[in-house]
């Protein structure tokens, strides 16, 4: 490990002061200590670039050794959307092969197969870009253009987020990474092989063209000895229960079709469990400065792209850095200055649950237990990690031989469960945890149980494994100051 210069000056002033009764002045500012401090540079320098030489060597003869060459520029793989106005005589099919375009470009993607639209349906086909590069990653709902227009059908890319992000061809320090990534994979059950491994997972068409892929993830392993989490993410929205379960059956280990039993990445004795990365969207809304002989319409589509960008590359339970993604803005061509009025702070590498909406409620008729009176209701939302503190209270009032009933709620994104908590008698305010569900409908017909416990007092409901996703994006034009 390489020292510090301010580390190679201590060691160079306790070597003068043990050798040498004449060196009596070795403070700050002295000739000695002068001398030192440039020594002392000099050499820490010096040994920085002999470890990053012996790093590259080593590095370089690995990936010699291993079958790895390196990557071309790749073109975009967008999942489009075809629909067929309700207006059509008939269906209308559209060959493999088909190319789709961003008006007044020359880009273009070619769907995978064909596909057949029914009058007022729409149907979802992935299309790969015939150009390679960065280029071929463009915002959302700007592929909306057959270059062949076929009357009634429209197309657009509903996200920004490919199926298979373009890229330049691949660099020396990539290389690298790819190197360290096939290390990993060769070795099992760390958290570098798991999530190696989990990146390997995908879904393909009938013709062999990815559909659905994992394309970050990341293991958490829980406060429980011996369980884990891997939390993965397809970079377009909710995964699918196949992908899912694809990639447990990769990190556990599985049977193949000819019965050969394929190791998985996870150590043996451990539990690890895939889960979709819960995500949490995020609006920005951005003032820029054009430079001179720019306007606001020339850059806003760079600007956007910028944005989508630094999103796009955010790794799971990453912060997002307003002073980063200001970077990411003013890198963008023609941009001068640039305001982000929203976010109004930078977000948590681990954020919570948002706190529930209080529950609607109300009195119906059912076996229960429960005396005439006002009651009161509220819930938490819980995950794995913890449980959010409590909604704000609902009110009911039963007459004898009702029940109170809480409508259904919707889980929001990383949590698995709700808490339903009740008055602890007819009247009272002070509630108490009466029954767990999922959100589904549910009756609640007899009081909490004796010692039953109170809502927690502090959010324990973490977000492990967070994906911080772009919502929407405002841009407006800054004035100069």
């Amino acid at each position: 490990m390489t020292q510090t210069q301010t580390q190679i000056s201590a060691d160079f002033i306790a070597a003068i002061s043990t050798s040498t009764s004449q060196a009596t002045n070795l403070n700050p500012g002295s000739l000695i200590r002068s001398l030192s401090d440039a020594f002392s540079a000099e050499s820490a320098l010096m040994e920085a670039e002999i470890e990053s030489q012996v790093a590259t060597g080593i590095i370089n003869a690995v990936y010699q050794l291993l079958p790895i060459t390196q990557n071309g520029a790749v073109g975009s793989t967008y999942l489009l959307t075809f629909t067929l106005a309700s207006s059509a005589p008939s269906n209308v099919t559209l060959a493999s092969g088909t190319a789709v375009t961003i008006p007044n470009s020359s880009l273009q993607w070619q769907i995978s197969q064909s596909i057949t639209l029914s009058p007022g349906n729409s149907a979802n086909v992935t299309a790969t870009c015939t150009t390679t590069g960065l280029i071929t990653n463009v915002p959302a709902n700007t592929i909306t253009q057959l270059v062949n227009p076929v009357a009634n059908v429209t197309v657009t890319n509903a996200t920004a987020q490919p199926v298979v992000q373009g890229r330049d061809a691949q660099t020396q320090t990539e290389l690298q990474a790819q190197v360290a990534n096939q290390s990993n994979s060769l070795h099992k059950g760390d958290q570098s092989a798991v999530e190696v491994a989990a990146l390997t997972s995908q879904l393909v068409d009938s013709s062999g063209n990815p559909t659905e892929q994992v394309v970050k993830a990341l293991q958490v392993d829980s406060s429980t000895g011996g369980l884990g989490y891997c939390y993965v993410f397809n970079g377009t929205g909710p995964m699918s229960s196949a992908l899912l379960t694809q990639t447990q059956n990769i990190i556990n280990g599985y049977i193949d079709t000819n019965g050969n039993k394929i190791v998985g990445a996870k150590a043996a004795g451990v539990t690890m469990t895939v889960k979709d990365a819960p995500e949490t969207s995020v609006n920005v809304t951005v003032s820029v400065l054009p430079k001179y002989g720019y306007s606001l319409s020339t850059i806003q589509t760079g600007v956007e792209q910028a944005i989508q960008d630094y999103f796009y590359n955010l790794d799971l339970g990453q912060a997002v850095s307003l002073s980063q993604l200001y970077y990411a803005i003013l890198s963008a061509q023609g941009v001068a200055d640039v305001q982000i009025t929203s976010p109004t702070q930078s977000q948590p590498s681990t954020p919570y649950l948002a706190v529930p909406s209080a529950p609607t409620i109300s009195a119906v008729s059912g076996s229960t237990s429960l005396a005439a009176g006002t009651y009161y209701v509220s819930v938490t939302y819980t995950n794995e990690w913890g449980e959010t503190t409590a909604s704000s209270q609902s009110s009911v009032t039963l007459t004898a031989g009702q029940a109170i009933q809480v409508s259904a709620i919707t889980l929001p994104s990383g949590a698995s469960g709700i808490n339903y908590y009740l008055s602890t008698s007819a009247g009272s305010t002070t509630v108490a945890l009466d029954a767990s569900g999922t959100g589904a409908l549910v009756n609640l017909t007899a009081l909490p149980a004796t010692g039953a416990k109170n809502p927690p007092s502090s959010n324990t409901a973490q977000l492990q494994g967070n994906a911080y996703v772009l919502g929407t994006i405002t841009i407006n034009q800054m004035n100069p100051s």
